[in-house]
């Protein structure tokens, strides 16, 4: 597993208000049908409550944080 999907299901999200409407407003099932997700990743975005991008962007980067497999950087590179 990898953060690649969940980061490209957010770019999409900010550069297509479709997806973006369709993600927060009850269709997230569809727009998690065009991402490769593992079950998990796709519970946890299914769990995710929120009324704008900005708001579910940081309830996903809260649970990729939580997650040891995703080996993320919380530091900036050098």
């Amino acid at each position: 597993m990898s953060d690649m999907a969940l980061r490209s299901l957010i770019a999409h999200a900010v550069v297509d208000p479709q997806l973006c409407t369709k993600l927060l407003d009850g269709e997230r099932e569809h727009v998690l049908s065009q991402f490769e997700l593992s079950d998990m990743e796709r519970l946890a975005l299914r769990g995710i409550k929120a009324s704008s991008l900005q708001a579910f962007a940081a309830q996903l980067e809260s649970w990729m944080l939580s997650q040891p497999y995703m080996n993320l950087r919380t530091e900036p590179a050098i």
